[in-house]
């Protein structure tokens, strides 16, 4: 029997969905922070969004942390699409010690590059010339909190600032996401909800673009144990818009649009991981080990028109 208080749930949902249809969102302006992090992540072709909790997972889903055994940190660095964008992530991660099932997590990000030409009018032949280069960048940090129930799932919400740095002018917002994470025998879900409040980025020029809420969510399962020690699992995820991106996205109805991410992760004894997923529709692969209280995992993801992407990300548990 479903629990009574699920059609609260759906109907928080529902209200959510209709809040980002309105007509006064700005298309893309969230892009930048959505990008998701870790090699773990991307080699299973960024469906993450349920997995067993690392310290990504505060970025992913900050209600996974619930089951956090030890505190962790993580450091990434990625050579988005070639060299044109830098993509670096540091988080730290801690579960409560005592028995409340409280944890929490902190995480930043920075996405940038340089290369912006800028230009004016020559003086003389009246055509635009280049004067000089500057850099562009996106941050965002943020701080969350998690929460596990007597029952089989937990809860989690995140409060993150976001900076846009352009040449001339900056921009500066503040957001909210909100996590829901449930685990059984072999499986896992997960739903997280981006900006669910709408998140307005204010420029120093006065003007306002809004990043309307998006839903990211799917599970895992864990398959049958083929060999001793071998360990499998397959991943699915949704990541869904409402703001008409219509044939920017993988799938799309109306101003919904879909793009799936798909993985599937090996590991033996815990200890060497190969991955290969589909992220949006490109090729994903990653691979990963850990020793002692280290791990690494690096990954790519290929790209029909533009170069492929790499990342690299390194663990520490702390005790």
């Amino acid at each position: 029997m479903l629990p009574t208080r699920r059609p609260h749930i759906f109907g928080a949902l529902l209200f959510i969905l209709l809040l980002a249809d309105s007509a006064w969102s700005t298309k893309y302006a969230g892009e930048p922070y959505y990008l998701g992090v870790g090699a773990r992540a991307l080699g299973r072709g960024g469906a993450f969004v349920a997995s067993r909790p690392d310290a990504s997972s505060a970025f992913w889903n900050i209600a996974t942390l619930a089951a956090l055994q030890r505190p962790e940190i993580m450091a990434q660095h990625a050579e988005t699409f070639g060299a044109l964008l830098n993509h670096d992530f540091v988080a730290f991660v801690k579960p409560s010690s005592d028995s409340t099932g409280w944890a929490w997590g902190a995480y930043g990000t920075y996405l940038g590059g340089g290369g912006i030409q800028l230009t004016a009018l020559d003086s003389i032949t009246g055509r635009p010339v280049v004067t000089g280069t500057e850099n562009h960048a996106d941050w965002s940090l943020a701080f969350g909190l998690a929460r596990r129930t007597p029952r089989w799932w937990s809860w989690g919400v995140t409060l993150k600032t976001v900076m846009r740095f352009l040449p001339g002018n900056s921009a500066y917002g503040l957001g909210l996401d909100a996590a829901w994470w449930g685990q059984g025998r072999g499986w896992r879900a997960g739903v997280k909800v981006a900006d669910l409040t709408t998140t307005f980025l204010a420029w120093d020029s006065g003007r306002k673009e809004t990043i309307v809420p998006h839903v990211n969510w799917g599970g895992e399962y864990e398959l049958p144990q083929m060999a001793e020690g071998l360990t499998t699992l397959v991943a699915a995820e949704a990541e869904t818009y409402f703001e008409g991106r219509k044939t920017a996205a993988e799938y799309w109805a109306g101003s919904v649009s879909v793009d799936l991410h798909l993985g599937f992760e090996a590991s033996y004894r815990n200890l060497v991981f190969a991955r290969v997923g589909s992220d949006a529709g490109h090729l994903a692969l990653g691979a990963g080990f850990t020793s002692g209280r280290w791990g690494v995992d690096a990954a790519m993801m290929d790209h029909q028109y533009l170069d492929n992407s790499y990342r690299i990300s390194l663990r520490y548990l702390l005790r």
